[in-house]
């Protein structure tokens, strides 16, 4: 028996099940119609077909969060997740459980609130099912028991539109995978039963339709996905997934985040179907996307369209989480750790970086170098010409002029929790680090594994093992890119494994309650080359490290006439705005020839708190010599409030990658103390390099 068959017939679930209607075949309008042919049934965790995935998802609430985790899914509770209505329209509504009345100053698409709503209960549904907390439990029940009584074809609650179902759909599944609630099946399969078009996003379903699919093995939800597959990347030249233009030479160009949507269904397709050829262009797709926008914390260039990586890019925080929730199929579907990696850095940078440090408000645009963060220092221009953006986009607020960012937010870290431990052939693998807790099934045996850790922080990661009896199953363990010393242990004695970098390393042995492996990652400083040479980030394991701007923080609980006239109505309703001003040297240079020397920076360590994101308080910091740039001048003005008519005088942010005369440095090196990117407000991240030469 291959892996491949080993996974679905030992993950087939052979004990009570249910009928669940089937779909007939597609009519030429794509109508699907149910009829009297039946399906067994299977919960989540289990497959009724072949899974062809190097790894599969293990039930939501398998994985528990533990340590600074737990904590920051606390914080969200209390924050954003946890009280909505400060997040202003459509969250201080009834979202999805009743009829969502229009917006008071009327902007955007008939679907937007149902998208928006949509993704807040995705991340609170996970959310309820990671921690106990009240706040987190309330929300989304309610929205998902008004969903399963209001539906029907092409419908889930008040939603008629294929691209939010999809949304909501989601937060479906992650109930489903929880609890195994039957009614959540019939409710997704019925709606699927609806008729669809294959414009723009409509086509997005494919990811509950395959997920029916494999615990339910109807053929006709496998066409469904099938057909959105031959749309986007065989049949429509036009469409930005085309398969001539993943394997053209010009990068791939779309709105972000639905880019991120639409990619996924290449590794989905993978691991349902086994077809190579979508494994094939998923890889290209993807490193394509990576090697032209990927961004030095992580992130994809996104304002809101996929751009190329320039020193003042920026990202949507929608991207935050839809990129990171695409990158874990490409993890799925490939088993390869450079995903996982991809998805670390995004998280443990990027998403801290957005938030403010007790999760009560975010930004809607971030960037990697941010001087200034206030209510006009969002540039007014997009990635395509003739685009422009809400001005406000660069503070930190609960409530924005377009309001998914504060939605989306909210689905990050759950997702990444969920993801932190998956199913492998006839065991388990840690994919993504942190302290959390497993709890599993191998052989018809409970296991469980703590994860004991101060990851992305310290090097040490412990996996303790709980069960009643020996047990023989494979553990898999990744092995970063970044580390080529790792080393494994396994109750203080070396274990027998290849440990190469950017894999995962696999012990198959007997385990024993109370056994321990410990795998250590040692971290190194590298700096990273931006922009031929002219800039780099430095990086220490999965973190980023920033120069922490000194900060004027404004705190408002009202907004300004002049601002309130520029978001569609979401003012301050609860949790105050904040802004971010420079109050200290930020113009940073390192010289040419400390590019060779990361070896000699020092790293300074202190206790890991509860909030490892706080610039007071972080645990590790890296100190490095960096010179002014006295002639680098910021190109943009720190304006206050200018007329909202005056947009051409907008000040521009983030600041621009100084010119070779602007490189000129005066004065000895000075030592800078650099923090987790993700505890700044404002930063410099990528350093401009000073031509070797210049004169001291």
């Amino acid at each position: 028996m291959n892996r491949r068959q080993f996974i679905a017939r030992s993950a087939l679930f052979t004990g009570a099940s249910i009928s669940l209607p089937a779909l007939s075949a597609f009519s030429a309008q794509t109508d699907l119609v149910t009829t009297a042919q039946t399906y067994e049934f299977a919960p989540s965790g289990h497959f009724k077909v072949t899974y062809y995935g190097h790894f599969a998802e293990l039930p939501v609430g398998t994985v528990k969060p533990e340590g600074w985790i737990k904590a920051w899914l606390e914080r969200q509770a209390d924050g954003l997740s946890g009280h909505p209505e400060n997040m202003a329209y459509p969250y201080d509504t009834c979202m999805y459980s009743g009829k969502i009345p229009p917006p008071s100053v009327p902007h955007g698409e008939a679907w937007w609130p149902c998208e928006q709503s949509g993704y807040f209960i995705d991340g609170t549904t996970r959310l309820n099912h990671l921690i106990d907390n009240p706040k987190a439990r309330q929300i989304p029940e309610a929205s998902l028991e008004y969903i399963l009584a209001h539906s029907g074809q092409g419908k889930l609650g008040e939603s008629v539109w294929p691209w939010p179902n999809t949304v909501i759909g989601r937060a479906l599944l992650a109930e489903y995978s929880a609890t195994a609630n039957i009614k959540i099946a019939l409710t997704l399969n019925e709606c699927l039963a609806g008729s669809w078009d294959f414009k723009g996003r409509d086509g997005f379903p494919f990811e509950e339709a395959l997920y029916l699919y494999g615990i339910s093995g109807n053929p006709n939800l496998l066409e469904h996905a099938r057909q959105s597959y031959n749309q986007y990347f065989k049949n429509d030249p036009t469409s930005f997934s085309y398969v001539d233009k993943i394997r053209g030479n010009d990068p791939l160009r779309s709105h972000g985040c639905t880019a991120a949507e639409q990619l996924k269904l290449l590794p989905l397709m993978y691991c349902y179907t086994g077809d190579p050829e979508a494994l094939e262009l998923a890889d290209l797709a993807y490193r394509k996307v990576e090697g032209d926008s990927l961004m030095p914390d992580g992130g994809i260039v996104s304002s809101e369209h996929l751009g190329t990586t320039a020193f003042n890019s920026r990202h949507e925080t929608c991207d935050i989480s839809d990129w990171s929730w695409s990158f874990g199929y490409m993890l799925l579907a490939s088993g390869d750790a450079h995903w996982a990696d991809r998805i670390e850095q995004m998280i443990f940078n990027a998403l801290p970086g957005v938030a403010s440090k007790d999760f009560k408000q975010l930004q809607y645009f971030s960037a990697a170098n941010q001087v200034l963060c206030s209510n006009t220092a969002s540039s007014t221009k997009g990635q395509l010409a003739g685009q422009t953006y809400g001005q406000a986009r660069m503070s930190y607020r609960a409530a924005h002029d377009t309001e998914c960012c504060a939605g989306n937010v909210n689905r990050a870290m759950p997702n990444y929790v969920t993801r932190m431990w998956m199913r492998m052939e006839g065991g388990l693998a840690a994919t993504l680090f942190g302290p959390s807790e497993v709890k599993a099934e191998i052989d018809g045996q409970p296991v469980a594994i703590t994860e004991e850790t101060e990851y992305p922080f310290r090097e040490t990661i412990s996996f303790k093992i709980k069960t009643p009896k020996p047990v023989m199953f494979p553990l898999g363990l990744r092995i970063p890119e970044w580390c080529n010393a790792a080393s494994v242990m396994v109750n203080g004695e070396p274990a027998d494994a290849e440990l190469k970098a950017g894999t995962f390393t696999v012990l198959k042995r007997e385990f024993k309650d109370g056994d321990t492996v410990t795998l250590t990652l040692p971290m190194s400083i590298q700096l990273k080359e931006w922009f031929d040479g002219r800039a780099v980030s430095v990086q220490r394991g999965p973190l980023v490290y920033s120069v922490a701007v000194d900060e004027r923080r404004v705190e408002s609980w009202h907004d300004t006439e002049a601002t309130r006239s520029t978001l569609n109505g979401n003012n301050i309703q609860g949790f105050p705005a904040l802004e971010f001003f420079p109050a200290g040297e930020w113009r940073y240079g390192i010289d040419f020839d400390q590019k060779n020397a990361a070896a000699k920076f020092k790293v300074i360590e202190s206790p890991v708190r509860e909030n490892p994101f706080l610039v007071s308080a972080t645990p590790v910091r890296i100190e490095v010599p960096l010179r002014v740039l006295p002639q680098w001048e910021a190109s943009w003005k720190a304006v206050i409030e200018p007329p909202p008519a005056n947009l051409d005088l907008m000040p521009q942010n983030p600041a621009s990658l100084p010119d070779e005369a602007q490189c000129q440095a005066t004065g000895e090196s000075k030592i800078i103390t650099l923090v987790p990117y993700g505890a700044t407000h404002l930063r410099l991240t990528t350093l401009p390099v000073i031509p070797a030469g210049k004169p001291a």
